[in-house]
C-alpha cells in the first residue's frame, strides 16, 4: 500500500512543481518583457538592409533602433533612397542631410614606382613595407581593397592599375574610404561636378615622382579663372568653398585651364 501511494505521489509531485515554474516562467516573462517600440520596425523596413555598417552601427536593426531613440539621426544612411529618406523624414521630422555624395579616387596614377612589390595582395599590406611601394605617399596602389567592400559593385581597377568609381552604382555609403590605406578615396556632393584626381599636399614630391599629379600652381585659384572665389589652395591642393559655390560651370572654368588635367568630371 505505501510503495501504491508512493507511485501515485511522485507524478502528482511533478505535475505540481512543473505547473509552478511554468507559472514562475509567465509571470518573470511579462515582468521582464520589452516592449519594442513599432517605430523601429519602421525604420529598419525602410533601410536597405546591407547592415554595410557605415552609419557607425553594427546592423541596420541596430542604427533602426538609435534613431528611434533619438540617439542618431537619419541622413547617416547614405545607401537608403531618396524616397526612403522622405518617408522617414515625414515621420520622424528629422533634419537630416539631402546632400547626395559619391566615392572619388583622387588620384590619377603617374607615380613613379620605388620596388616591385610582390607581397601579401592587399593595398593595406604593401603600405606596411617602406611606407609602399610608390614614390609618391599618396598613390593608388590598385590593388583593390576598396574594391573588395563596396557592396554595390561600384568600384573597378582601371587598365592603368588605378581604381575607378562607377557613379551611377555608388550610393555614398563610405565603406571604400575606410578601407584605403591611403586617403586618396573621398566622399563629394554630386552637385559639385568635379573634383581634384590628387591627395599629395606635398608639391615637391609631386614634381619629382608623379606626372599627374597637382603641384599647386594656383591657375584654378585665380581670379581670371575663378572670379566667384569658389576655389582656394589650402594645405598645397584646391579646395570647393561650399558656401561660395552655385553651379558645376564654377568648377568647370576654374579646372579647365590646369596644366595636368588634375580636375576631373564626375560622370553617370
Amino acid at each position: 500500500m505505501i510503495i501504491s501511494d508512493g507511485i501515485f505521489a511522485a507524478p502528482l509531485l511533478l505535475g505540481v512543481s512543473g505547473g509552478a515554474f511554468a507559472l514562475f516562467l509567465a509571470v518573470a516573462d511579462m515582468l521582464l518583457d520589452v516592449k519594442e517600440d513599432p517605430k523601429v520596425a519602421l525604420v529598419e523596413k525602410a533601410l536597405p538592409g546591407l547592415n554595410c555598417g557605415a552609419c557607425g552601427f553594427s546592423s541596420c536593426a541596430a542604427y533602426a533602433r538609435a534613431v528611434v531613440e533619438g540617439e542618431s539621426e537619419i541622413g547617416k544612411c547614405s545607401s537608403a533612397d531618396e524616397e526612403s529618406i522622405k518617408f522617414l523624414k515625414t515621420v520622424f521630422a528629422s533634419t537630416a542631410s539631402d546632400v547626395k555624395k559619391t566615392a572619388v579616387i583622387r588620384c590619377a596614377g603617374g607615380s613613379a614606382v620605388k620596388f616591385p612589390y610582390k607581397g601579401v595582395p592587399t593595398c593595406e599590406a604593401a603600405s606596411l613595407v617602406a611606407g609602399g611601394f610608390l614614390k609618391c605617399s599618396w598613390g593608388c596602389f590598385g590593388i583593390g581593397d576598396c574594391v573588395k567592400v563596396c557592396p554595390h559593385g561600384a568600384i573597378k581597377i582601371a587598365p592603368g592599375g588605378i581604381a575607378g568609381v562607377d557613379h551611377s552604382k555608388c550610393t555614398g555609403c563610405g565603406l571604400c574610404v575606410k578601407a584605403c590605406p591611403r586617403g586618396v578615396i573621398e566622399l563629394v556632393p554630386v552637385s559639385h561636378g568635379y573634383y581634384v584626381a590628387c591627395r599629395s599636399a606635398d608639391k615637391a614630391e609631386v614634381r619629382d615622382y608623379c606626372k599627374n599629379g597637382c603641384f599647386a600652381c594656383g591657375i584654378c585659384a585665380a581670379k581670371k579663372f575663378n572670379p566667384d572665389g569658389v576655389v582656394e589652395i589650402k594645405d598645397n591642393l584646391p579646395v570647393v568653398i561650399e558656401d561660395k559655390f552655385k553651379d558645376p560651370a564654377q568648377l568647370l572654368t576654374a579646372g579647365s585651364r590646369c596644366p595636368v588635367k588634375a580636375w576631373k568630371e564626375i560622370i553617370f
